[in-house]
């Protein structure tokens, strides 16, 4: 029987989806956190309570644990041991660190092409001072986060400064300053195996200026148009992920593409009937009965 654990936190609901997914395909699977596990250098394997998991089929990668957690760029180092060993992760390691940074993330978009809100990276207060008063309204991001966690809205009619100040005390740095898009809903294109699955849209709360559940946004289905996915799937393409959302957000005249999800959610497209989670699964099966028969 194929083997594919899912890399996750045991008990959360992303994680457990993913394992019943896998099941439900005749994949034998569990949950298991890469914090837990050993890298033995000297025989190159990777311990899980001192079982080596090279003899995995698969991993596929939901969380590599809090994104703040500075520990998480050494678990992306285990999935490359594993990777290494013949062990074929749900998506790529360089994949997942490549977009798992907000900076690089973004870097690599514009490198591809992507059309982006203006964004400024810097160590220079001063230079984040202009862009606020510049844009008006800007919002600091944390180079890694998720759901939105840490954004700080700056509005040049208000103090922001000491608020500034300290934000390399949070280990937030460097600075990562984005104009503020005045949208109430923005977009998840998702894609799996490069191609095209679906679409939602995130509507926000009434209080909050994020689109995020968290801060009381819900779903709806979309229906983005040929040039929107043409966009996204450019994006997409850029990373190479087997699974991931591409969020984007209309402003005037224009798409722009405010990050590719290292890991792609599940809970948008469930607003459109789909089921994402099996989906994936039954891509993983097909990904590894190819592989099997090569």
């Amino acid at each position: 029987m194929i083997q594919v654990w899912v890399a996750g936190i045991p008990g959360a609901k992303s994680s457990l989806q993913m394992e019943e997914a896998l099941a439900s395909v005749g994949i034998a699977s569990r949950v298991f956190s890469l914090s837990e596990c050993l890298l033995d250098l000297n025989k190159g394997t990777v311990l899980l309570n001192g079982e080596d998991l090279s003899h995995l089929d698969g991993i596929a990668v939901r969380k590599l644990g809090d994104p703040i957690d500075p520990l998480c760029h050494h678990r992306i180092k285990l999935l490359h041991q594993l990777a290494f060993r013949g062990v074929r992760i749900f998506s790529p390691p360089e994949a997942i660190e490549l977009a798992n940074n907000r900076y690089t993330n973004t870097l690599k978009l514009r490198q591809a092409g992507i059309p982006i809100p203006d964004t400024e990276i810097t160590e220079s207060l001063e230079e984040v001072f202009d862009a606020v008063v510049r844009w008006k309204r800007a919002v600091l991001k944390p180079i890694f986060t998720s759901k939105g966690r840490g954004m700080l809205l700056l509005d040049s009619n208000l103090p922001f400064r000491l608020t500034l100040k300290h934000w390399p005390d949070a280990g937030q740095y460097p600075y990562y300053v984005q104009k503020f898009i005045s949208a109430r809903e923005d977009m998840g294109i998702a894609f799996l195996g490069g191609k095209y699955i679906g679409a939602f849209k995130r509507i926000a709360g009434k209080e909050s200026w994020q689109t995020t559940i968290r801060t009381g946004g819900h779903y709806e289905p979309a229906t983005p148009s040929p040039e929107v996915i043409h966009i996204a799937e450019k994006a997409a393409n850029a990373f190479r992920l087997d699974y991931t959302v591409v969020d984007v957000v209309f402003d005037g005249e224009r798409h722009l593409v405010y990050e590719v999800s290292a890991f792609g959610g599940f809970s948008g497209l469930k607003a459109c009937n789909i089921d994402a989670a099996d989906l994936l699964a039954q891509y993983i099966k097909q990904e590894l009965t190819k592989r099997q028969c090569s």
